[in-house]
């Protein structure tokens, strides 16, 4: 874009340079013609006087300036017998006899400098040659004029295009910004956010129009997804609590210590297929955006601090060391749903990770952070980007219980405060430890 308009305007400088270089020399040529038609015009004239009073009315012509020889632009040199007679000169120029007017320099004075003249010069009947001119330094005051011209041409057109471009950048920024701003209250999930329409029949317009009737869809789409996850949940809640009365039932019922443990079992599946299905609909809420707008400006490090606390006895059950290095930095977040996602990342944290847990918080120029960092086998960096998937689980993590539901959950609620989820290693090494940043706008 930015070579396009450099091209525009250089185009633009070299079209009024040519155009002012082409009305120069249309100019040039007017006023050479005219001072040959005078040059001629005076020579007439002095030939006319010749012929009909001799050399002695042409003498006197010559030296009192009388006629043609009056005006101060045009000067008059007769040389061939005795001492030759000059009006306005002050030595004769040297030039051949010629039928045209031809370019001479006119020296007027030993402290004057020559300036530019044309002139013709003629043989008389008695053998004198008779030079007539006319002073003016035509072309080179041209030349200045028009440099001065082409210079102020560009000046001019370099602030026009300046102030041009300037506005030009500011209505395309205010357009592109608002346009902006609207697609990211659709991404957090707000989608009954829509753009004022115009009616100007531009490209801004028509993206307007699109982006819009893309929104109705998102949303209508939406809207349907929201109801059939109600749906979903009505009709898949009914028949897992119907399972688990029943595997409580059946306990109380049986003494046979096999059939005891595989009714336990039934029921921590239960159990377990019960979460995965709340998590999911949790996630298919936060994404829709079917979320009351409940943040606050908070301080993270408390947050961080208090579940810290909260998962500190069962750190030191599984023998892992949790430690925080919190930063104060507030942001305006969901409390409770804040809380879910760091419980989610410590919970991956205690599942796959070492033998230390590092809870940290850093305040960032426009942005919060908050790491939960260990000293596991960390995550692969080409499976970092769909581990956050929902049901995504990888081989290592199989053997393990869980519905591959919890950092997708991390990253639904990072979108919900327009932030993001940021997996990488603890350093270069690939499994040197998981770094998970929690980033969030200030």
């Amino acid at each position: 874009m930015v070579w396009l308009v450099a091209a525009v305007f250089v185009l633009q400088l070299l079209s009024s340079a040519a155009a002012i270089y082409f009305l120069r020399g249309q100019m040039l040529e007017v006023v050479r013609a005219d001072r040959m038609r005078q040059v001629l015009d005076v020579r007439d004239d002095l030939l006319a006087t010749y012929i009909q009073g001799g050399r002695p009315a042409l003498a006197r012509m010559i030296v009192h300036q009388e006629g043609a020889a009056a005006d101060p632009v045009v000067f008059i040199a007769l040389t061939g017998s005795g001492a030759p007679l000059l009006s306005n000169l002050a030595r004769a120029p040297g030039i051949e006899v010629s039928s045209r007017p031809r370019p001479v320099m006119v020296h007027l004075g030993p402290d004057i400098p020559d300036i530019e003249g044309m002139a013709i010069a003629g043989q008389l009947s008695d053998g004198e040659r008779l030079i007539v001119g006319v002073m003016g330094a035509t072309e080179r005051r041209f030349n200045l004029a028009f440099a001065a011209a082409v210079g102020l041409t560009i000046l001019v057109a370099v602030a026009l295009a300046l102030a041009s471009a300037l506005l030009l950048g500011w209505e395309i920024s205010r357009r592109t910004h608002a346009i902006a701003e609207t697609a990211t209250e659709l991404a957090s999930g707000n989608f009954g956010a829509r753009l004022p329409e115009n009616r100007a029949g531009d490209g801004f317009d028509h993206l307007r129009l699109q982006m819009n009737r893309m929104a109705e869809r998102i949303d209508t789409l939406v809207s349907e997804l929201s109801s059939v996850s109600g749906s979903l949940a009505h009709d898949l809640r009914s028949p897992v609590a119907r399972l688990s009365a029943a595997i409580d039932t059946a306990l109380l019922r049986v003494d046979e210590p096999g059939a005891v443990e595989a009714l336990q079992a039934a029921r921590a599946d239960a159990d377990g297929l019960h979460r995965m299905l709340e998590t999911a609909l949790e996630i298919t809420r936060l994404e829709g955006g079917a979320v009351a707008d409940r943040r606050q400006s908070i301080n993270l490090a408390q947050v961080v601090e208090d579940m810290a606390e909260l998962y500190e006895p069962l750190a030191e059950q599984s023998g892992v060391q949790l430690v925080t290095e919190l930063e104060p930095v507030v942001a305006a977040v969901d409390r409770e749903l804040l809380s879910r996602a760091i419980a989610n990342l410590v919970d991956n944290a205690l599942k796959y990770g070492g033998h230390r847990i590092v809870l940290r918080t850093a305040a960032l120029p426009t942005q919060a952070e908050i790491d939960v960092i260990d000293d596991g086998p960390g995550i692969p960096a080409e499976d970092r980007q769909r581990v956050v998937e929902r049901f995504v689980r990888l081989d290592n993590a199989r053997t393990l219980p869980g519905g591959g539901l919890g950092l997708a959950m991390v990253a639904a609620v990072a979108r919900l405060h327009g932030g993001e989820l940021i997996l990488r290693g603890r350093d270069d090494g690939e499994k040197a430890g998981l770094v998970a940043t929690l980033r969030i706008p200030r």
